[in-house]
Formats: structure tokens, sequence, C-alpha cells
């Protein structure tokens, strides 16, 4: 896979370079992870380590620096970027003690593994093992791809104590934003969404790893919760994915 910078001038160069020659070896000991594991035969051809404002304005309306297609992975891998992203879910909530212990997460937790996770969640869009493919992009599966994605990558790039700690913040981000944008079944992933609402984006994505891991967890791991996906899709039952996993709700 070749490595593309797209940058608006040499500190920014100079930044990226150095983060990719530190993270190289793990990444490309994921990939070989998502080639073995998870059957991710056809990766993009390229990582494109991109300034933020060229990644979300000046080659795509993406609001979030990061997302992959056929060809090329677009990320930026600058922590205090994803940072500030994450704190805007936090932007019209009313303060009190769940907002305050959010904002002390996102502003002294995050570590060089949240950015790589970042990337991995990309990378691990291309297993094989989904049902779907990308131009059938949103489908009544596309939670169960964005919540599983999220998880493999998790699993992979964070140590267990962040792993839990980044569960427990989807938890508190779904009961406090469920007023606001709570109340679709997860099939209707990301149909609710406005323009620069980055709280509204986060829900559904953290919904969805929310089930996903309670999936995992009943059925004893993530490749037999990919062949339930599969035998659901091949039942013809006319039940939801939800409903076929067993998940409340």
């Amino acid at each position: 896979m070749e490595h593309v910078f797209a940058v608006k001038n040499q500190e920014e160069l100079a930044l990226y370079q150095a983060f990719l020659q530190d993270a190289r070896p793990r990444l490309e000991e994921y990939i070989r992870f998502l080639q073995a594991e998870y059957r991710a035969e056809e990766l993009p051809r390229c990582i494109v380590w991109s300034d933020p404002d060229i990644a979300v304005r000046l080659v795509s309306d993406i609001p979030v620096p990061a997302y992959t297609n056929d060809f090329r992975v677009m990320f930026t891998p600058d922590l205090e970027t994803w940072r500030d992203i994450y704190l805007r879910q936090l932007d019209g909530s009313p303060e009190g003690e769940t907002v305050r212990r959010l904002r002390d997460y996102y502003a002294g937790r995050l570590s060089t593994n949240h950015v790589l996770q970042i990337l991995g969640h990309e990378l691990a869009h291309h297993s094989a093992l989904f049902v779907d493919d990308f131009d059938e992009y949103p489908s009544p599966s596309t939670w169960f791809e964005e919540g599983m994605v999220e998880y493999i990558s998790r699993k992979w790039f964070l140590t267990p104590e962040e792993f839990a700690a980044e569960e427990d913040v989807d938890r508190q981000l779904v009961t406090l934003l469920a007023d606001r944008y709570g109340g679709h079944p997860l099939e209707d992933f990301g149909s609710h969404l406005r323009d620069g609402d980055h709280a509204g984006l986060f829900f559904d994505y953290w919904r969805a790893y929310l089930a996903v891991s309670r999936a995992i967890e009943g059925l004893g791991g993530a490749l037999e919760a990919f062949d339930a996906c599969r035998r659901w899709r091949d039942s013809d039952s006319g039940m939801s994915l939800a409903r076929w996993l067993a998940l409340p709700g």
C-alpha cells in the first residue's frame, strides 16, 4: 500500500511523515491481521495522510477527515483535530456531571492509539466478510458494518483499559443524546443527520458499536457474528438484522 501526503505546508508534512514512521510497524501488522482473520483481500491502493481541511472541504464534503473507498483512504493523523471533533458532540447539551466527565475524557485521555484506531476502522471496511458492498451504502446492514469495524479496530489498537473506557463513554453519549437523536431503528443508520452535526453523526456510530458488542458477547465472538449476519442475509426471513441477532429494543 502506497502512502501519499496531502498537506498545506512543510511543517504538516514533517509531522505526518513522523507519525507514519512511528506507526508503520503496528499498521502493517494490523493489515496482515485483517487479511488473515477477516479476509481483507482487496485493500485500497494508498493511504492519503491529509490536512483536515483538504479532506473535508477540498476533496469531499464528508464531515470528518477519515473515509475510504476502493482506491484510497483519506485520513488526518492529528490528535488535536480528533479531540476537537469529538468534543463537538457535546455542543448543545446542557452542562452537567456527564458533560463534564466527557469533556475531561476527550481533553485528557486520548492517545496515539485512538488515532490509529480511527485509521484501523477505515481499513476494516475492506473485509470481504461483510454482506454488502460499498455501492450499496447505506443498507439494512450498514449499522452492523460500522459497529463491527469499530469493534475490530478498537480491539487491536486500544489497551484493555482504553477499550473499556471508550465503551463506557459510548454508553454515556448514547444516553446523553438519545432524546435528541434516538427513536429510529438501527437499520436507519445515518438517515436523520444534518450537515455539520457531529453529535448526530456519532450517535449512530456509538449506538451501532454497542449493538455489535452485545451481539459478539452473545454469540461468542466477532466471526460468529459475521456468520449470523450471513445466515440472516440468506434466510429471506423478513426479519431485521437486529431482531435476527436477538438484540433488545
